[in-house]
């Protein structure tokens, strides 16, 4: 956990610098140069300045210990900024829609930026590209849903700026304006739909619910593989943070002692983090095999997979 943490604040922090030097760049130029569209992408930057900001008070906050009143911890935390994150973005793709749609509508044209404009635009490009793709890895590598949701934000910005580039160049080397906001409508579609996305797999964790629920069929064969454990049933996952948590009943043998009922639990516990990676915690309740049990409406068994 403590690496993860200093992964995390680590890549917040080249987030917070590199874009307030990108954003610093871009008003700027656009000041200089008189591109409205440059001076528009800066401020976008720097907007991510705020997010990375938002990342960097909210990870020390997901690291904290479990204690009385959060017995889970606090990792969800996470899920709830990558949901605001959600809105940031899609406030954004949904403003370069109303702003294209506008100019469809009006015939209005961009003028074409200085040469300063666009060499500072390229630059932004290459830095922001390499700022997604870093924060992406590192959202791997640390299971980070904030990381991976701000380094798709970053990742829509570089469209942004290939978008402004390729429609101001269209509309004034082939005389057809009308291209220059279609190219604007059609970045903003792509990201209003990667805000929907990021929104969807954080409240599928704040709903408790899992992404992938292959899980189960993995969690089932790795209770049937142990020797005297049967019918694995009433399973539950969901996620704390990146780490599953996992609740089950199985049946033994019920002529069993309770402390050969345990070392049973127990192996199909140890057999179950051995197939699924990033476990929080495993509980199993154990009951006697072939029993009158109450169907209750929750879970998963092999029979609704």
């Amino acid at each position: 956990m403590k690496n993860r943490e200093k992964m995390m604040l680590r890549t917040s922090w080249i987030s917070v610098l590199g874009n307030a030097f990108l954003s610093l760049l871009k008003i700027v130029a656009g000041l200089i140069s008189g591109s409205l569209a440059v001076l528009s992408d800066g401020l976008d930057s720097a907007s991510d300045v705020f997010t990375s900001l938002v990342i960097l008070i909210a990870t020390p906050i997901i690291s904290r210990p479990p204690n009385s009143k959060y017995a889970y911890g606090r990792e969800k935390a996470e899920n709830i900024v990558s949901t605001l994150l959600s809105f940031v973005i899609f406030f954004m793709g949904g403003q370069m829609l109303i702003a294209a749609v506008g100019k469809i509508i009006h015939h209005e044209t961009a003028d074409m930026p200085t040469t300063i404009a666009i060499w500072v635009t390229v630059v932004s490009i290459v830095g922001k590209l390499l700022l997604a793709l870093y924060q992406f890895r590192q959202g791997k590598r640390t299971q980070s849903q904030m990381l991976q949701a701000n380094a798709v934000n970053m990742r829509n910005d570089v469209i942004i700026s290939v978008g402004v580039l390729l429609g101001l160049g269209f509309t004034f080397l082939l005389k057809i304006p009308i291209l220059d906001p279609i190219v604007a409508f059609l970045i903003g579609v792509y990201i209003v739909y990667s805000a929907v996305g990021i929104f969807r797999e954080a409240n599928i964790v704040l709903l408790d619910g899992v992404d992938d629920t292959k899980v189960y069929d993995t969690i089932i064969s790795a209770v049937e593989r142990v020797p005297g454990a049967y019918r694995p049933h009433k399973i539950r996952s969901r996620h704390i943070g990146n780490r599953y948590h996992i609740v089950l009943d199985i049946e033994v043998d019920g002529s069993l002692t309770l402390t050969e009922a345990h070392r049973i639990a127990q192996q199909a516990e140890d057999s179950i983090r051995l197939s699924v990676e990033n476990v929080y915690d495993i509980v199993i309740h154990v009951e006697p095999r072939g029993g009158t049990h109450c169907e209750e409406p929750f879970g998963v068994s092999r029979e609704v997979l």
